[in-house]
């Protein structure tokens, strides 16, 4: 029986095979026959492997950004360092868990070094989108008292930092995981003290 939608199969196809093959290395014909059609009806959908790319990144944005939280959610729910912790565990939590983004993260660091719109995607995500939510939570903190005062930007950087390194780190080391949570734990704990949260 022919199937009558396939635009979100063949997201879910490509982003697989990207994440695999890379995405010089995936053909159109490749991800239609992952799904079970011919290569010529991805133009039904797309109007061509850039535009089923941007379907792609376009998908795992709204996941991430669903299963995140929104910055406003974090900056508004926030006001311990008991919050934070719990805040970032859970966000850490579903970052490593989710196939999507786990599939996204691999293929980003994969060809973020050969492709512009990948090495954007990188430095937003591993940098960019944490710094902002984080200087912005930071300085709210310290504008209510609830933290030592300081350059926001920078203590956000020295937070971010080593949780993204260790969600680098069990990207490539998975069997690591106890290891790199107990890693996490410490930086925040150490973290929250340092600063002095209450």
């Amino acid at each position: 029986m022919p199937r009558t939608n396939a635009k979100e199969p063949l997201i879910k196809a490509a982003r697989d095979l990207f994440s695999s093959k890379g995405y010089d290395g995936t053909g159109v014909d490749e991800i239609a026959e992952a799904i079970g059609i011919k290569g010529p009806t991805i133009y039904k959908y797309f109007k061509n492997k850039e535009d089923l790319l941007k379907a792609v990144i376009d998908s795992a944005e709204a996941e991430y950004a669903k299963g995140m939280g929104a910055s406003k959610q974090i900056l508004d729910e926030v006001s311990s360092g008991k919050e934070l912790k719990e805040c970032v565990l859970k966000s850490l939590d579903f970052t490593l868990k989710n196939d999507t983004v786990k599939k996204m993260r691999k293929l980003v660091n994969m060809e973020q070094y050969r492709n512009t719109t990948f090495a954007k995607l990188a430095t937003w995500h591993q940098l960019t989108y944490l710094l902002n939510i984080y200087t912005a939570l930071f300085q709210k903190m310290m504008d209510r008292g609830q933290m030592v005062k300081g350059d926001a930007e920078i203590i956000a950087l020295e937070f971010v930092s080593p949780i993204t390194v260790m969600v680098q780190l069990l990207d490539r080391e998975p069997r690591k995981k106890k290891e790199a949570f107990q890693t996490i734990e410490k930086h925040i704990d150490v973290f929250l003290e340092r600063y002095g949260f209450i």
